[in-house]
């Protein structure tokens, strides 16, 4: 079985600059629009929703994906949501795993939490953090995630906290915290993600590489006593279905590059390396849906993946055939998706 979620941006569709930000109007309809695009989502047929943190982005209007979460929690009733991820050296994480105790019970169980250093230093060091902060901060917050997981009372005293017991209320369930998800590019932090039994979610990278993350996951994980299952791995790509190949490539050839207009900008990558890994072949599911199910399909089956992150937003479509898009990998492509088989390699193969 092979889970389908949509990923987010969450954008207006305009590479707005500061001295020409959206206007108020703007913002409101791009709230709306996707508000219910989401909603319906659910009777499409996808299993989860995850949506990215950004801030001071020329695109994105998720600075506090929490709220996102809040908002259509209400509004739904079986979908899974996440954040793919909350930026931990950019928060309070004593507060931060206070909102995820919120959340569990404002979504019925249906949260699961998600954590990343964050895409670059750009926003940290504008947020006035210097680099050598961020993976420190990240380290200690999800300390402090592991302790609030384990016990009601969080003791941790470090350069960022000096905390003796305090109390995490509403504390989250040990279910709630055993499903973060955690972003991985590297071998390092597949390992890391394995050995405390965090879902893993990677992107960009092409299949051979997110093959051997997921056996370096695993690897770790089973050295720690942890089980393992295809859908605690997901994988990141980027997604557009219309009727025919044809109508989805010329669609996709029409449409704002976000990524491109992101290089340099968002995200510390105005290099030809970053250009390559954005523009990875492996990275774009665009087609049919039987196009875009069989090469989802094949890249999870590679790698022992069980849950497919859909990141529908990449380019700037017409909003009739974002939503198409959407109905027909709900309707079509993820009925194939679940029906596929996908097996976790055993810890000796692994």
């Amino acid at each position: 079985m092979i889970e389908t979620w949509g990923f987010y941006f969450f954008t207006n569709g305009h590479v707005n600059s500061p001295d020409d930000p959206p206007s108020p109007e703007a913002v409101q309809e791009t709230y709306d629009r996707y508000m219910k695009l989401w909603v319906d989502c659910e009777d499409y047929g996808f299993d989860g929703l995850s949506f990215a943190e950004h801030h001071f982005s020329p695109i994105s209007f998720s600075p506090s994906a929490h709220l996102l979460v809040a908002a259509l929690a209400p509004q739904t009733h079986r979908m899974r949501l996440t954040v793919l991820g909350s930026v931990l050296p950019l928060h309070d994480s004593r507060q931060w795993v206070e909102e995820v105790g919120m959340l569990d019970y404002l979504s019925g169980g249906r949260f699961e939490p998600g954590i990343a250093p964050g895409a670059g230093d750009r926003e940290a060091v504008m947020a006035g953090l210097s680099p050598e902060q961020i993976r420190p901060r990240y380290y200690s917050g999800a300390e402090l995630l592991a302790k609030a997981i384990a016990g009601p009372t969080v003791t941790q005293h470090d350069e960022f906290y000096d905390l003796e017991q305090v109390p995490i209320v509403p504390r989250m369930r040990e279910r709630t915290g055993r499903s973060t998800w955690t972003t991985v590019m590297s071998p390092n932090s597949a390992a890391w993600a394995g050995t405390r039994g965090y879902k893993l979610c990677t992107a960009f990278v092409p299949t051979p590489a997110a093959v051997a993350l997921a056996e370096r996951y695993r690897e770790a994980a089973y050295a720690a006593g942890h089980t393992v299952t295809p859908t605690m791995l997901g994988m990141r790509r980027r997604v557009f279905v219309a009727d025919t190949d044809a109508e989805a490539q010329e669609k996709y050839e029409q449409a704002t590059d976000y990524m491109g207009a992101l290089l340099g900008k968002a995200f510390e990558t105005p290099d030809s390396r970053a250009r390559a890994m954005l523009y990875q072949p492996d990275d774009f599911a665009i087609g049919s849906p039987t196009t875009v199910a069989d090469k989802l399909v094949e890249q999870c089956r590679a790698g022992g993946y069980g849950a497919i992150m859909a990141f529908t937003d990449f380019a700037g479509f017409d909003h009739a055939d974002f939503v198409r898009s959407h109905e027909l990998l709900g309707r079509q492509v993820a009925p194939v998706l679940r029906s596929a088989d996908v097996a976790t390699p055993s810890p000796s193969a692994a």
